[in-house]
């Protein structure tokens, strides 16, 4: 999920952006707020000197299976608390262990090495307890994040669940100018700085930084969530389009980025049961609890 000042700047300079995200960064670390663990048991692990999060439900016992999320924020954003609130639930109504990568994020960091750790994240994940016990999650930047890790992975999971993926950095299909005037969140001129800050020297359309153009064939069962007044609707419809057999798509007229994070839609609620109903239908029953 972008940062939110992404639309006041639609038409500033790459300072700006850069002045702005540094601002932002100092108002929060991106670590789970304090209130998380009277709900949840949060564990912290490292690898390679970056961080990752464990979040279960407090007392349940075993898990049902287990969900790797990958946050959303433009790529150079960490998690908001509304990431963390969300992921606390989805570990609390569903009975997952959720694995949450702080990722190397942009500028100081590209593709390539956020790719690298949530793919050694995902990895670990599989070796520990086995794809089909495994889902796979991401919103944003974290969704492209995600297709960027699977497509780079010889191992598929249980099911895919992507929540207004950003999976073209060169904001290039047409379609988003128009939407872009009634967009209130996100725009292109900071869509494109931030994704060439995460491309580096390779191309914006290059599958690692926009994986629309990587292999969607062979994608595992996917839910897929995005609404019409979002400009990243037209990755969204454009993934839906190219993997109709894998995709299962949800479009909401008219509502925002990431709507499905926001608890106060009713749409929201339609949301929770296609997510609760796909991982039911992926992973074990509830009596069929894995360690």
């Amino acid at each position: 999920m972008a940062a939110v000042f992404s639309r006041r700047l639609a038409r500033a300079d790459e300072p700006a952006l850069r002045k702005a995200l540094a601002s932002t960064r100092r108002s929060g670390s991106g670590d789970p707020p304090a209130s998380l663990f009277r709900q949840c048991e949060v564990e912290t692990r490292q690898v390679d000197g970056h961080r990752f999060f464990i979040v279960r439900p407090r007392g349940a016992g075993p898990v049902r299976g287990y969900l790797l999320y990958l946050h959303g924020g433009g790529y150079v954003n960490p998690p908001a608390v509304l990431h963390w609130w969300f992921i606390a639930r989805l570990a609390r109504a569903l009975n997952l262990a959720c694995t949450v990568p702080l990722y190397p994020l942009g500028p100081e960091h590209t593709c390539e090495a956020g790719i690298a750790f949530a793919s050694k994240v995902y990895q670990r994940l599989v070796d520990d307890y086995g794809a089909d016990n495994l889902l796979v999650m991401g919103d944003s930047a974290g969704g492209g994040l995600a297709l960027a890790v699977l497509q780079q992975s010889k191992v598929t999971p249980a099911g895919l669940i992507l929540n207004a993926p950003w999976l073209d950095a060169s904001v290039s299909d047409p379609s988003q100018i128009e939407i872009e005037r009634g967009e209130w969140l996100l725009n292109r001129f900071t869509l494109r700085t931030w994704g060439g800050w995460w491309a580096g020297s390779r191309d914006l359309q290059d599958p690692l930084v926009s994986p629309l153009f990587g292999d969607l064939s062979t994608l595992p069962p996917t839910l897929l969530f995005c609404g019409s007044g979002d400009i990243l609707v037209a990755d969204a419809r454009r993934l839906a389009r190219a993997a109709p057999r894998t995709t299962h798509y949800i479009e909401e007229e008219g509502l925002m980025h990431v709507y499905p994070l926001m608890p106060f839609f009713p749409e929201t609620r339609r949301a929770w049961i296609e997510i609760e109903t796909f991982a039911n239908d992926r992973l074990p029953r509830s009596g069929r609890a894995v360690n």
